[in-house]
């Protein structure tokens, strides 16, 4: 094919040439100008890609040739230019455009677009990364239409298309996990500046991702004071001679992590021993980053079967996963449960609980499946307690409340709570549930103040219960050096100090 624009490729060793013009200094002018620049080169790029044929080259290698060449044959775009320009082409084309410097990054979880309709009117980027949220000072945008091309060339990959004259609002999972929302014609921003208030009328773009998984020591403050070693507990069985443990409530102080090291021991036994649980927050106070980092802590072997709305988790453990996701209108996770229970799993994890399906899980649990856990909102504990109950009686069958608080005293080991002051977040509370009703507090974070934004206070462990600690006798389970412990042995009385 005839192209007078530019050598053709047996012509040029492009790959060569890359390495020159990526020599060139970034261009840091206005985004005005850079954007009426970006459009020139589009437009020429569309008309070379008209002109094509089928069995044209359409690989990233090529786009780059010809965009360099495009842009070369403009003496008005500095040279310096030249290589953003043809990267943010590139990227609109292959990958995920402006957002692409924040996507490339591994730390961020959450990007968020505030695209107004008047281009007048400013547009904001803002990203969450492990150090809360920033604003986005880098590029975005050229404008509305740009934005909204952006979007239905992605939707388009998923079979999806967004209409809102239809319907303001539309999600969208990408396969690898990915969430992404968009809403427009009933969304805006606004703020307060220079004295004035400020409305801007916008399409917002939220994105998702779920970053690297922590491990559980990743999520622990090490207790630097504690240099006990473990210590195997001893049980003869079928004997009157039996070894009490007491735990000594020991302090931690919070230092940015989420848990002290003796709570994260007495979760991983916990995970190990096969307890059901429930891990209970707000919105985003990492339950998700907590229930990755427990199925690391899952024994060699288990079938973990795991129920979501999206392809959120990401399981620690060696075996492979059975994963089911929730097709709105057609596939619930309702179905997925029922599904879940002819699949012969060894755990079940949902997602999070918020309706009727709580009843499903405890059911399911009542008959089997040890170790199965789930999610859900509740400001503490006994609240997450309360807040299962009222969803599980919410359910078709309507289940009295003393069926459905006698399935969760039973069934349900161990409770969690964590907890999000600004962007510190933390386990603040852990129970057992008890058979015959009560709550035995394990660990709770004491704060007593706050500084320079941040909470100040200390984790108390006061540790599992008795029946905990004999059952850790039993499976041969040595106590941790992160726990200090009163032994006792009923047939002599003594008393031994550990750490």
């Amino acid at each position: 094919m005839n192209r007078p624009w530019a050598k053709t490729k047996d012509e040029i060793d492009w790959t060569k040439e890359q390495e020159a013009w990526k020599m060139l200094e970034t261009w840091e002018g206005e985004d005005e100008q850079y954007f009426r620049w970006e459009e020139e080169l589009l437009q020429e790029l569309q008309v070379i890609m008209n002109r094509e044929g089928e069995d044209a080259d359409q690989s990233e290698l090529a786009r780059e040739a010809q965009l360099m060449q495009i842009a070369r044959s403009k003496p008005h775009i500095p040279a310096r230019a030249h290589r953003q320009l043809v990267k943010s082409i590139l990227d609109d084309m292959f990958r995920l455009g402006p957002l692409q410097p924040l996507w490339a990054r591994s730390d961020v979880s959450d990007i968020q677009i505030f695209v107004p309709y008047n281009s007048n009117q400013e547009q904001i980027i803002m990203y969450t990364d492990r150090k809360g949220r920033h604003l986005y000072t880098g590029r975005g945008f050229r404008n509305y239409a740009h934005a909204r091309s952006w979007l239905d060339r992605h939707l388009a990959v998923l079979g999806q298309k967004y209409d809102r004259g239809l319907t303001p609002s539309l999600d969208a999972t990408f396969p690898n996990g990915e969430r992404l929302h968009v809403i427009s014609g009933v969304s805006a921003y606004s703020r307060w500046r220079d004295g004035r208030y400020e409305l801007a009328e916008c399409m917002i773009i939220s994105v998702r991702r779920f970053i690297q998984a922590f491990s559980l020591a990743e999520l622990t403050e090490e207790d630097i004071d504690t240099l006990a070693e473990e210590m195997a507990l001893e049980l003869v069985m079928g004997q009157q001679r039996r070894v009490v443990a007491r735990v000594v409530p020991t302090a931690t102080r919070y230092r940015g992590k989420m848990m002290d090291k003796a709570t994260a021991d007495y979760l991983r036994i916990m995970v190990q021993m096969g307890k059901n649980h429930l891990i209970a927050g707000g919105t985003g106070a990492g339950k998700s980053t907590l229930a990755n980092a427990l199925t690391a802590m899952l024994p060699q072997g288990t079938v973990l079967l795991v129920m979501e709305e999206s392809y959120e988790l990401q399981p620690q453990n060696d075996l492979h996963v059975i994963r089911i996701c929730e097709r709105k209108g057609v596939f619930t996770l309702a179905d997925a449960m029922k599904a879940a229970l002819r699949m012969f799993p060894d755990r079940l994890f949902i997602a999070e609980v918020r309706d009727h399906l709580a009843y499903v899980f405890l059911r399911a649990i009542q008959s089997g499946h040890d170790g199965s856990s789930t999610t859900i909102h509740a400001s503490n504990c006994a609240s997450a307690v309360e807040t299962m109950i009222q969803f599980a009686m919410a359910h078709e069958a309507h289940p009295p409340r003393e069926m459905v608080e006698k399935i969760i005293f039973d069934r349900v080991h161990t409770v969690v709570h964590i907890n999000r002051i600004e962007q510190d977040r933390f386990v603040d509370e852990v129970v057992e549930l008890r058979p015959n009703g009560t709550l035995h507090t394990v660990s709770r974070f004491i704060q007593t103040g706050v500084e320079k934004g941040h909470p100040v206070g200390d984790w108390i462990f006061y540790g599992p219960s008795q029946d905990f600690l004999d059952e850790m006798a039993r499976r041969g389970i040595p106590i941790p050096a992160s726990w200090r412990v009163e032994v006792s042995d009923d047939t002599d009385g003594v008393e031994e100090g550990v750490g």
